[in-house]
């Protein structure tokens, strides 16, 4: 990410998309917010595997017909990536609380779509 005002931006962005309702959200809901974070994500080597994941999420939403255990699996690896990254920026600031908002916001979508 450029700049931590952007990242900001970014995950503040996600986290009202992912505070809707499983049974609101349409697959039009996350493409864009996904399609950012692949293309922010994409200019760092050792973001390759959440970038591999959110494409695997995009191809779900796309298919018309998404896999709920597909999908499921596919939020809990972004939330333990999410998770991961806050333990990595460190305490300074506000940014690794919002990873852990954000990994936490990942899981309970995950775990909605397996009630759902």
């Amino acid at each position: 990410m450029d700049n931590h005002e952007e990242a900001t931006d970014l995950l503040d962005t996600t986290m009202a998309t992912l505070t809707t309702e499983v049974g609101e959200l349409t697959p039009q809901s996350g493409k864009g917010v996904i399609d950012e974070w692949i293309s922010t994500l994409s200019e760092s080597e050792n973001t390759k595997e959440i970038v591999d994941l959110l494409q695997q999420l995009k191809t779900q939403l796309e298919s018309g017909t998404p896999n709920p255990e597909e999908m499921q699996q596919v939020l809990l690896d972004l939330s333990g990536q999410a998770h991961e990254m806050g333990v990595k920026v460190g305490p300074e600031g506000d940014m690794a609380t919002r990873l852990e908002a954000l990994g936490a916001a990942l899981q309970n979508i995950a775990g909605q779509l397996a009630n759902a």
